[in-house]
């Protein structure tokens, strides 16, 4: 507000009004005192009204937002250095580790609350506890349990526990309480009595993909929002994590923001909330914090829209299409701060209008066709079939599949009928043989009845250009059914009859090579959906590790891949002649003669050699290293607890690239198997041809990258050639 805004507001005031406060008239009290009527001069009230109002506004400073008020602290925590090529950017050696600091915020409240008050307190004990981790080493194994009200706070002592007893106490605060249980998001709000986080009539779109509901009244939400475009253009879409604190509860969750530069700034929506936007261009994350009477609401939003690689003038950046401040604010326009979730009056008993399996709901039908078990996992089929002209798979993109909207987890396949508008859902469950208990009971026994959930039919498929996933609504509605394991193979073959010795994998080098060591092992059982391996060390790898895998070799020749001890789909054990394992160990399985399996394994073989391809030769290329390099690569992404994501580099050993007329070929520990994979060729006349990556590619003595041409090149007038991650090599 200034000057001016007070002037326009003034000349909403009555003359009655002003006639009133002139002559001093004010609403009469009971047994009033007489009082001596005096004129009060117009300029003088008027420049009196002014100062008020001036004054109102220099108070209003003190209740604007600010990070200083959530902030807790600064941490210290420490990253890898590697020293790089000043001139290419390449990624030359691993230098050690450096310290930087990084600013803890809470999501417990802003201001001086007894909540916010408690977070600091929380937080400096927490600091100072167990700094070296030695407590939580000693107790590992052994960790004391505590009531289900006290999980999320990150106890594992009785310390702990009585020091946050304390600070409860001490500011007259409640535990975040026990989490309610419901089947889906949509049910737990329709017991809220609402359909989402957005404000009634807002034109956003919003797709809950998770909430979870306490007991005290805190409430977290995991959406997909879109604001509407501007004159009916495509929609902007962001993914929000918005997290509902009651002020009379204390919740430690806090937020780490990453050591760049953080703009902050106040926002007053249209319906009259003032959020704090915290935005930061160099983070792929923004808060918005809203302090309400009797609540906070913190809002987390993911601010990459799209990532892509920038090739030209003989420079590759790595672009990011990031959410614009003006989105930040629309977003807290969309979103109703001022909720108090309480759940309303029967809630238990609310209807799902859910109908059996095989009942059609809007053309749309889901039918069980098989259920199997092995004791320690199941897999159940259903089919799913949609009205005619409507795709459920696509044969010609892989990423396009039909799944629940809430309620089961698996994975969309063909069901073999050449039609378009059916598909088989898999839903699968299994639990390692070590993880149960040693009473001999299965944890999925014959007989055994999964629970069906199903809520809503959605498609989804991935746009590659942008990067995302794109979900389409098929149609709403509930499918709920009960599916018995009826059919089961508990048998479990043990494939050993004395210890032996195999490569297990039990780590990665800095290069991304495996670490590969010679393990005894114990005994190996095969079950009809996955196998225990038990040797010296827990955690080797002895079913894959790079370029090789484990297989599975039935008695009529024929044979599965695998590459985990879970199998995708059942095995009949008494077809199987033998397993091997990755370092090409053969175990025959029991029964089965020396000479059957050495003629299978050389019948098996000879198909390998016959559908193996060499690595290629390019005669017609020119060899671009002297010496290996070391190249960068995108592994993934580390999330933390508030879902912040750093990326996460491998660091590969390149041992040969080749230039030729049709591409580039990078031999080394991994392979680019990505088709977003691109290069650039540049001419010496200025010009550039761009590379972009062929995807998985077939199987050589060494992992083998290629990338394709977009037009012929002609080496001789080749000046430089720009790798994916950046680092220029000159044409020898």
């Amino acid at each position: 507000m200034n000057g001016k805004d007070i002037f326009l507001g003034l000349k909403y005031i009555g003359e009655d009004l002003i006639d009133e406060a002139e002559t001093g008239r004010f609403p009469e009290r009971e047994n009033p005192k007489p009082v001596m009527k005096q004129r009060i001069r117009r300029p003088l009230l008027v420049a009196a009204v002014i100062a008020m109002m001036l004054l109102l506004v220099g108070c209003a400073v003190v209740y604007l937002l600010s990070m200083q008020q959530i902030k807790l602290g600064d941490q210290t925590v420490m990253r890898d250095v590697f020293e790089y090529d000043p001139t290419t950017g390449e990624a030359l050696a691993y230098v050690g580790q450096e310290a930087y600091t990084q600013q803890v915020l809470t999501l417990a409240g802003m201001g001086e609350t007894p909540a916010s008050q408690a977070a600091r307190e929380w937080y400096a004990f927490c600091e100072s506890y167990d700094p070296d981790g030695a407590i939580h080493k000693s107790v590992w194994g052994s960790m004391p349990e505590f009531p289900e009200e006290y999980g999320g706070y990150g106890l594992y002592t009785q310390e702990m526990k009585d020091k946050l007893d304390e600070i409860l106490k001490k500011n007259d605060l409640k535990l975040r309480g026990e989490k309610v249980a419901f089947q889906t998001s949509k049910l737990l709000f329709r017991a809220l009595g609402m359909e989402n986080v957005l404000n009634p009539g807002s034109d956003a779109k919003m797709k809950i993909d998770h909430a979870a509901y306490y007991k005290n009244g805190n409430l977290d939400v995991y959406f997909d929002i879109t604001i509407p475009g501007e004159n009916g253009g495509e929609g902007e879409q962001s993914k929000g994590y918005l997290y509902y604190r009651p002020k009379d509860c204390f919740i430690p969750d806090t937020v780490v923001l990453t050591d760049v530069a953080w703009e902050e700034w106040n926002y007053t929506t249209a319906s009259g909330h003032n959020v704090l936007i915290l935005y930061s261009e160099a983070s792929s994350v923004a808060w918005i914090f809203c302090d309400m009477p009797n609540c906070t609401a913190s809002l987390r939003v993911d601010t990459i829209q799209r990532m892509a690689a920038e090739k030209g003038s003989n420079m590759q950046v790595t672009k990011f299409d990031v959410v614009t401040k003006r989105h930040l604010e629309q977003v807290a326009e969309a979103v109703n701060f001022s909720l108090e979730p309480e759940l309303v009056d029967g809630w238990e008993n609310l209807p799902d209008n859910a109908v059996p399996a095989g009942q059609e709901i809007n053309g749309y039908t889901i039918d069980p066709v098989s259920a199997f078990t092995d004791g320690y996992g199941y897999r159940i089929i259903l089919r799913i079939t949609a009205p005619e002209g409507v795709a459920l798979t696509d044969p010609d993109d892989y990423s396009t599949c039909t799944e629940a909207g809430a309620g089961v987890y698996g994975y969309c396949t063909e069901d073999g009928d050449g039609k378009l508008n059916t598909c088989h859902y898999i839903l699968s469950e299994s639990i390692q043989k070590r993880d149960c208990p040693d009473d001999g009971t299965y944890p999925f026994p014959e007989g055994n009845v999964i629970p069906v959930y199903w809520e809503d039919l959605y498609s989804s498929r991935y746009d590659f250009e942008n990067q995302r996933f794109v979900t389409t609504l098929l149609t709403e509605g509930t499918w709920k059914f009960n599916i018995s394991l009826d059919t089961a193979d508990t048998r479990q073959i043990e494939l050993l009859t004395a210890p032996i010795t195999a490569k297990g994998c039990t780590g990665w080098k800095l290069d991304g090579t495996d670490v590969l060591k010679d393990l005894e092992v114990t005994s190996v059982k095969l079950r009809p959906l996955g196998i225990e391996v038990t040797s010296e060390n827990d955690s080797a790898d002895f079913l894959c590790f790079t370029g090789q895998f484990s297989h599975i070799v039935m008695k009529d020749g024929s044979w599965m891949e695998f590459t985990s001890w879970e199998f995708d789909q059942p095995i009949d054990l008494d077809q199987v002649a033998y397993v091997q394992l990755a370092d090409k160990t053969i175990l025959p399985m029991p029964g089965v003669e020396a000479q059957t399996v050495e003629l299978l394994s050389e019948m098996v073989q000879a198909q390998w050699d016959a559908a193996y391809v060499p690595l290629p030769v390019f005669d017609d290329g020119i060899e671009l290293l002297s010496e290996p390099i070391t190249m960068k690569h995108l592994g993934g992404y580390v999330t933390d607890d508030t879902g912040d994501r750093e990326p996460l580099y491998e660091y590969l050993n390149i041992t040969s690239i080749i230039l030729h007329p049709k591409g580039l070929a990078i031999v080394g520990p991994a392979a680019f198997d990505s088709p977003d994979t691109q290069a650039t060729v540049t001419m010496k006349d200025g010009s550039e041809i761009l590379l972009t990556g062929m995807g998985s590619g077939p199987y050589c003595d060494e992992p083998l990258s290629q990338l394709e041409a977009e037009s012929t090149i002609d080496l001789s007038a080749v000046e430089e050639i720009l790798l994916p991650d950046g680092t220029k090599l000159p044409m020898p």
